[in-house]
């Protein structure tokens, strides 16, 4: 049994935070569902897994719901599992699930009850034990039914659940359905298809390994620093577990930092922002250091092809000084003048106390 599991695409998340590259990203996550539909048709798999958060908010807008529907509808294989996660939970009056499940095919299951689900209905001998969210919030998790119910051994039980892992996940207040490991394994169940967390955990799955949690499949801000995943479970008859980690998002969130000191550091930095990565990329830039003054003119009038070649650049080079020197002191300050002479009396070498009095100084004339 091959088993594509995926979690946490948040459909429809807005990205107010990056007004330049907002419309790209929203459309990519969009995108990246319908890749990763094809993906799972590639590597023939049987079961598309959603394990929670497909959706962004509950209030989605019905041409959203059935954009989504239309990729998941795409799948070739037996059977898709829709877990409803902590973002897009589900509830008795829930007109997001509503209406996904009016235009979701035959083979779409949204899993929204805490119940054994059997999947011989569709030529699978495994049964599902969902614990789907309710709410936003939870103090606690909603797997703690599975341990109760009989398994036999001839079929393989699969446990799907969102929300937080202890040790794995950040979840100091206990609100995200909070969960252990260890309870994992002691429900009975052969799998775990995890989702919440927007790191990938295991990030090298072993053969003694139950529990997956893929991430994020499409980065979404700058604390995700994988490139996207999704995880390939293979089952064999002895319930032995083979997990494959596929690379799947199409933009990154990158964070950079440089120093300018000299000429040959500015035209180094142009040069790795022409790599082809970069395209689709945002990028926070942190830039420091100190320049002449002519360097740091050039800087200023080359950094925007620095912005011209990424998706989004958020730049920070308050950090990059103007270096004082003899030429500018006199450029700025009349001779003899007690700026001019408190300036020319500290040596060059001393580049901090000479930069701290003249940035005082400029403070104190403005």
């Amino acid at each position: 049994m091959k088993i594509f599991h995926i979690a946490d695409l948040h459909l429809g998340l807005r990205f107010q935070n990056h007004p330049e590259a907002q419309e790209t990203l929203v459309q990519a996550r969009y995108e990246s569902l319908e890749k990763l539909v094809g993906m799972a048709n590639e590597k023939d798999a049987d079961i598309l897994a959603i394990a929670g958060d497909l959706f962004d908010k509950t209030s989605m807008k019905v041409s959203e719901i059935q954009r989504a529907v239309q990729a998941i509808n795409r799948f070739e294989g037996n059977v898709v599992l829709v877990l409803p996660g902590n973002h897009d939970y589900i509830t008795a009056d829930s007109p997001l699930w509503d209406r996904f499940k009016k235009d979701a095919g035959e083979s779409v299951l949204v899993l929204g009850e805490k119940v054994p689900v059997d999947l011989s209905e569709y030529d699978l001998s495994a049964i599902v034990y969902p614990a789907p969210c309710h709410a936003k919030h939870s103090s606690e998790n909603a797997i703690g039914w599975v341990k109760d119910e009989e398994k036999g051994s001839e079929k393989i039980h699969i446990g799907i659940a969102h929300g937080s892992i202890e040790g794995v996940s950040p979840d100091f207040d206990q609100r995200y359905y909070p969960m252990t490991v260890r309870e994992l394994q002691d429900s009975g169940v052969d799998i775990w298809l995890m989702g919440h967390t927007h790191i990938t955990w295991p990030e090298k799955p072993g053969k003694k390994d139950m529990v997956f949690n893929p991430g994020t499949p499409e980065p979404d801000g700058f604390d995700c620093r994988h490139e996207g995943h999704a995880f390939l479970h293979i089952i064999d008859q002895k319930k032995s577990i083979q997990t494959e980690i596929l690379s799947t998002g199409s933009y990154r969130f990158l964070r950079v930092e440089h120093t300018l000191n000299h000429q040959s550091d500015i035209e180094k930095l142009l040069k790795e922002f022409q790599k082809e990565e970069y395209k689709k990329s945002v990028v926070k830039l942190s830039v420091a250091g100190r320049l002449d003054p002519d360097l740091y003119d050039q800087w200023l009038e080359q950094r925007h092809q620095i912005r011209d070649s990424v998706l989004e650049l958020k730049l920070d080079d308050t950090n990059l000084r103007r270096k004082v020197t003899e030429e500018q002191i006199r450029k700025e300050f009349t001779e003899g003048s007690f700026p001019e002479q408190l300036l020319s009396s500290i040596p060059e070498e001393k580049e901090d106390e000479l930069q701290m009095a003249y940035e005082l100084i400029r403070e104190v004339k403005g």
